[in-house]
């Protein structure tokens, strides 16, 4: 094959490989602490007593996103949306032990779902719910967190 036909094949692949990994996304990686705007829901306090598991590393990948939440060493993986600046992330542990409202509970499944919207390179903004269940529970164990939240990177609000 000749040098032409060589320089021809290896443009396109170059171009494809170059294009995936930049997407303009302007929210930074990094430590983020989530600080509770609005509370929807919590009938068992979880906002406040998890007051100090309320933040996580963000993590960005082309158009995945994941976050590793320190609330019940939780891992949160979703994708940006088609605009650019809000995402949506999803994750779930099973078997977790934990305090509510001063009982130790054993869940069985702890979901977590977050939608968030880009401010500026180290804020993002939007809604977290959290949902305990358990099947052999005394009825305090089952609980869930609904809350409008502000993300801050390095304590770096938006101006």
């Amino acid at each position: 094959m000749s040098t032409l036909g060589r320089f021809r094949l290896l443009v396109p692949a170059l171009l494809v490989v170059g294009m995936s990994g930049c997407l303009p996304y302007a929210q930074e990686q990094g430590d983020y602490v989530f600080d509770p705007v609005e509370i929807y829901r919590d009938e068992c306090g979880l906002a406040e007593s998890n007051r100090e598991q309320l933040r996580g590393t963000l993590q960005i990948t082309g158009r995945v996103v994941r976050l590793d939440f320190d609330l019940l060493d939780s891992e949160l993986i979703g994708y940006f949306l088609d605009e650019g600046e809000d995402f949506s992330i999803d994750g779930s542990v099973v078997n977790a032990s934990t305090q509510v409202r001063g009982q130790e509970c054993l869940l069985d499944q702890v979901n977590l779902h977050l939608e968030g919207t880009t401010q500026c390179e180290t804020q993002f903004d939007g809604v977290l719910r959290v949902r305990y269940e358990a099947q052999q529970r005394p009825d305090a164990c089952v609980c869930e967190l609904w809350m409008r939240y502000e993300a801050v990177k390095d304590s770096k609000p938006c101006d």
